[in-house]
């Protein structure tokens, strides 16, 4: 493809700029295939190298005697056998089972202190509700709170980061505020006489 045109009846030099973008163009094609060519490369240069390896252990009996496990001399009836130290796979599920029992207590733990907070506000709240003489329905709040809780989870879980962040700093403002005020209502509570 030529770049020069006619200009009066007269061929144009070509450009330094058509030349530049020329070259880069065929800079750009080199290294894309130099960099499919050294993948290549070192494909099949690992390739022959594992399988040089491999034929290398199965044919050289020096490599294969050093595999082959060396057995011992029996041991004499005099000597009482050794305590046998438990094996890597029997070390792994003691240390497995340890780790459960340890996560079940910890659950165990976090469950009844749970509860235990649990009872408490439920109580707090029944209390302030008989001393203003409604009940406070605690099933259907609870009921609501994790549903909103599920819907705002969900829908941060699609937002991006940013957005995610600012909804998780509104909602940590707004259950401090709410946690203040509860707190609030239960030191009224106590001063009324409502609890103890």
């Amino acid at each position: 493809m030529s770049a020069t045109t006619l200009s009066n009846g007269k061929p144009t030099r070509k450009q330094l700029a058509d030349q530049l973008d020329r070259l880069d163009g065929i800079i750009d094609a080199l290294a894309e295939g130099l960099n499919q060519a050294v993948a290549d490369a070192a494909r099949e240069g690992t390739r022959l190298a594992v399988k040089d390896a491999i034929v290398e252990i199965m044919t050289n009996p020096d490599l294969r005697a050093m595999l082959v496990p060396h057995v011992p001399a029996p041991k004499t009836p005099d000597v009482p056998p050794e305590a046998k130290k438990p094996s890597i796979w029997a070390r792994i599920k003691t240390k497995v089972a340890a780790a459960r029992t340890a996560t079940v207590a910890f659950a165990t733990k976090v469950k009844t202190a749970v509860a235990t907070k649990y009872a408490t506000v439920t109580a707090s709240v029944a209390a302030i509700g008989v001393a203003a003489g409604e009940a406070l329905p605690v099933r259907r709040a609870m009921g609501v709170a994790l549903g909103v809780g599920l819907v705002v989870a969900l829908a941060c879980y699609q937002m991006p980061e940013t957005m995610s962040a600012a909804l998780a700093g509104v909602g940590a403002a707004c259950a401090a505020a709410f946690a203040q005020v509860g707190a609030w209502l239960r030191r009224a509570a106590r001063r009324v006489g409502v609890l103890n």
